[in-house]
């Protein structure tokens, strides 16, 4: 990085309008940390503004110092004279070292050309060497250095200064600085400086000054300092120190960014990824609170800003050379170089020099990428395709932020896929294809600065290294983490944090043992010495979960991860990385087409054929489309056929709620009726669909003393989770709950919003109330079969549960699956043959069955059953019912509800008494459902 600019006032129109000649006369007294200098300032100016100091002035000759609105200046005596200042500057040496960046001498508010003399000979000392003038002056002097230089064949003198442990690095170092010196002359036509130093530093640093370079020592051995960092201090050499930017509007990082870490990507063809991490840095650090404009930035302050003023302006000057051509970008660096040496340039001057060398117009272009916030946003909506004229015609919505430019798109078929671009001040594009599409991929080349879709962003450690998550440690961890609980600021116990703080924050677990792992389901796999993993947050993938734990407690591993920003996955072994990954994400924002159709060459058998391979897996869940009989015939005969295999089997339904169990446990030994075991159960109160549906199931297992497992969870529980979320639930509901539940289930999810968005959107809070809710529900019956087979080891379970819950493995399997259970099979009943839906599936005859008796009327189910209307045909109203009646009792059994009629028509044969109260007054009327 170019080193900071720390003025106070800064006036450009004097700062570089006037001539200066600046003499600094220095003696170092390390030990005592004290420098006694005398500076010679000649300058064809009168006036002079003294800037920031931490100098301490002891004598001012041929000038005066005036303060003028809280500025000091310094007015000159006689206009002929050099003003002389004696001053002092007390510093901290660093292992003997003296580094002195800023704010350390009188500095003055020109650009001056330096020279400067250092007294004392034990000591080497580094400073800009260079007549030309430049804005600061730096000081870096050591007793330890050991200096090897080499003059090339662009006659440049290169020297590196390093302590004699690294050495042995100079001979590395001077071949590559030589090798980036060519590269560059070769780009830009010349060499600013003809010296050129490489200075190892105590402390971490990667600075550029006019003809050297700092390079801290803990880093100077590594190869990304030889292959990048180095090449990027470089760089500044002809942008920072021979161009200058403004204090703000600071456009120095990004080009010099884009002539060095973006340029060796490109020579590696890894420019496209390299474009995706500055997107994701974006995503990562840049927010609401905290985003301004490439005309704000100034310097890099902390990671946010490095994110706009870095990687924003390196992709800016990307989209400028695609928009206008490599031929004139680069016309209009040489012509930056050549008009602003030793000037500042603005981002105005920018735009000047390339719309001279392009010919065109770019004042629009800097607006929106220079002057406004931001990133490109835009959502797509409505995509339709139809088929006309022997062309496929795909329409869509688009909306965006921007509100112009162009947006490039693949749209592909399972074969080729072919490239275009869109207009994003239309809102409606109409595209003929000649292909069938089954997918579009908008900018999967990372072409424009924007906001990345969630797919195509990894977990990676840059989300939590701000600080910006919640610590999460479990109780018995306390004591072993201690010293990293006060390292952010938010910080909670696992058996404390609620659902809504782990949906809207990223959570930073320490220990792989951690309680909240299991309760959320994240696998954490501990490796080496230290380990660091990152996870989409399954409850909300704008967020991460992050896993870290260690066997040997170390601060500085931990505070290593602040480097790691970009990995998914570091693991450590001895203090060193032994392995750094980042998990995949998508490449471009992509829309699915339901277009092409699958085709199944019939090989369809009779179901007694199969029926025997059905039925030999440990688990077999049996979909059903609940109010089809046929579904149910074929669960009965699965059942059978397992009953055969195994008489230890148990029948595990969706329809009964676990806190009935003991009344299914009842029926099936005989200790209650069929009628009894209905009514306890609340059937016609929590399930509702007609019970003669599932009779003969029930039956047959009562007949055989199969146990039914009642797997369902107590529904007002999910009812609450969808109206008010998890953490409204009693602390009895919560205990209720699975101990581990599994949300990053992301093809599930989207199979469930679709479900959401087609039927269920009006009638929940919102989706992931929806979701959480649907996930509970799987969870518990998952769990419950488990835990039966646990306690049950020998015994083999069917499970008979909607389709939705069982098709693809992705509700209720995968999670008995997750639990240890991998024996078994699925088979589901009239749907749809989608590649990897299920095992078998099921096409039954349509064979019906008896139904319940039905009166024929539509009824208010409150506080009593009043007659609302009258179904066509009504048997009640034949026999005298009318609208306003309210049925009190059936065949003299009172009935204050739907559920209680239910279960009474449910048994009844022939003939009814119905008792009603009409006007205040009880009659009865008599109801034959004998056909006649």
């Amino acid at each position: 990085m170019k080193k900071l600019f720390l003025f106070s006032t800064l006036l450009l129109s004097t700062l570089y309008s006037h001539e200066c000649h600046y003499k600094l006369n220095i003696d170092l007294d390390v030990d005592n940390g004290i420098l006694q200098g005398k500076a010679t300032i000649e300058s064809d100016h009168p006036t002079m503004k003294l800037l920031d100091s931490k100098a301490n002035i002891l004598e001012i000759k041929n000038a005066t110092l005036n303060i003028n609105a809280k500025i000091p200046q310094l007015i000159k005596l006689d206009a002929n004279k050099s003003v002389e200042i004696s001053f002092s500057h007390n510093f901290k040496p660093i292992n003997g070292d003296i580094i002195l960046l800023e704010t350390w001498y009188p500095k003055i508010d020109m650009m001056c050309s330096y020279e400067t003399i250092i007294s004392n000979s034990d000591i080497t000392a580094i400073v800009e060497s260079t007549k030309a003038p430049i804005d600061s002056l730096h000081l870096i002097a050591s007793k330890n250095y050991t200096i090897n230089s080499k003059i090339t064949k662009e006659n440049m003198n290169l020297s590196t200064y390093f302590y004699p442990e690294d050495s042995h690095l100079s001979d590395k170092y001077l071949q590559k600085t030589e090798e980036y010196f060519k590269l560059y002359k070769d780009m830009f036509g010349f060499i600013p400086f003809k010296k050129f130093s490489v200075v190892e530093t105590p402390f971490p640093a990667g600075y550029a000054m006019p003809t050297y370079t700092l390079i801290g020592k803990q880093i100077i051995d590594k190869d990304f300092v030889l292959d990048n960092s180095l090449g990027h201090e470089i760089v500044h050499q002809w942008f920072g120190n021979y161009v200058h930017a403004p204090y703000q509007g600071n456009w120095v990082e990004g080009m010099t960014t884009f002539y060095s870490d973006y340029l060796y990507a490109k020579k590696s063809f890894k420019e496209v990824d390299y474009r995706k991490n500055m997107l994701i840095k974006y995503d990562s650090y840049v927010n609401s609170n905290n985003e301004i404009s490439l005309i704000e930035f100034k310097h890099k302050k902390q990671e946010s800003s490095d994110a706009i003023g870095y990687s924003k302006a390196t992709f800016f000057f990307y989209m400028l050379e695609r928009k206008i051509g490599k031929e004139a970008f680069d016309n209009g660096v040489k012509e930056l170089l050549n008009k602003y040496k030793y000037k500042v340039a603005t981002y105005k001057n920018l735009r000047e020099i390339f719309e001279k060398t392009s010919e065109k117009k770019l004042l629009d272009f800097f607006k929106t990428w220079v002057y406004k916030k931001g990133a490109l946003d835009f959502n797509v909506n409505n995509i339709d395709l139809k088929y006309i004229q022997n062309n496929y015609v795909l329409t869509f919505d688009i909306t965006n932020n921007m509100g112009s430019g162009y947006l490039p798109l693949s749209i592909c078929s399972d074969d080729e896929c072919l490239y275009t671009k869109i207009d994003l001040s239309k809102k409606n594009p109409r595209i003929e294809i000649d292909i069938e599409p089954t997918k579009i991929i908008f900018d999967e080349s990372y072409e424009i600065f924007r906001k990345l879709d969630l797919k195509e962003i990894p977990p990676t450690i840059s989300k939590i290294i701000q600080g910006n998550a919640i610590l999460v440690i479990d109780k018995a961890d306390e004591k072993r983490f201690s010293k990293f609980k006060h390292a952010y600021k938010n910080f909670k116990y696992a058996d404390e944090i609620t659902y809504k703080e782990l949906k809207n924050n990223n959570i930073f677990i320490l220990g792989s043992k951690n309680s909240l792992l299991k309760q959320i389901a994240v696998s954490f796999e501990m490796q080496g010495d230290a380990k660091i993993e990152l996870f989409k947050n399954p409850l909300n993938e704008k967020n991460v979960i992050a896993v870290f734990d260690m066997k040997k407690l170390s601060k500085s591993i931990f505070y290593k991860l602040r480097h790691l920003g970009k990995y998914s996955t570091v693991i450590f072994k001895g203090g060193n990385i032994i392995q750094k990954t980042t998990k995949p994400s998508l490449k471009g924002v992509t829309y699915n087409i339901n277009s092409s159709s699958l085709a199944l060459k019939p090989q369809a058998q009779k179901f007694n054929k199969v029926i025997g391979d059905i039925a030999k897996s440990k688990v077999v869940f049996i979909g059903e489309s609940h109010t089809d009989f046929s579904s149910h015939l074929n669960q009965l005969k699965i059942i059978k056929e397992m009953y055969k295999k195994n008489k230890k089997l148990a029948i595990a339904m969706e329809m009964f709620q676990k806190p009935y169990q003991k009344y299914l446990d009842a029926f099936v030994e005989g200790k209650i009726t069929e009628k009894e075991m209905i009514i306890k159960t609340e059937y016609f109160k929590r399930w509702k669909y007609d019970y003669e549906l599932y009779r003969p199931i029930l039956l047959f297992a009562k007949e055989k003393r199969i146990p039914i497992i009642a797997i369902n969870i107590d529904r007002e529980i999910t009812k609450k989770v969808v109206k008010e979320g998890i953490d409204a639930l009693s602390d009895k509901q919560q205990a209720l709950l699975p101990n581990s539940i599994d949300f990053a289930a992301t093809k599930y999810k989207e199979e469930l919003k679709m479900i959401y968005g087609m039927h269920q959107s009006g009638s929940f809070k919102n989706f992931d109330e929806f979701y959480h809710a649907q996930l509970i529900w799987d969870e518990s019956m998952a769990a419950n079969i488990v835990g039966f087979i646990e306690k049950k080891p020998d015994y083999s379970v069917a499970v008979l549960a909607g389709n939705g819950h069982i098709m693809y493995g992705y509700g209720i399997p995968s999670r008995i699956q997750r639990r240890g259970i991998k024996d078994y099979t699925i088979a589901l009943n009239l749907t749809n043959p989608e590649p990897g839906i299920a095992d078998y599936i099921l096409y039954p005859s349509t064979i019906g069955t008896q139904k319940s008796k039905k009166l024929g009327v539509f009824l208010k189910d409150g506080k009593k059953l009043e007659v609302l209307k009258f179904v066509e045909k009504s048997l009640a109203k034949k026999a005298g019912m009318k609208v306003g009646d309210t049925i009190i009792a059936f065949n003299t059994t009172p009935v204050k509800n739907l559920a209680e009629l239910k279960t009474e028509l449910a048994f009844v044969k022939d003939d009814v008494k119905l008792t009603l109260i009409r006007d205040s007054k009880k009659i009865d009327i008599d109801i034959s459902f004998l056909e006649k």
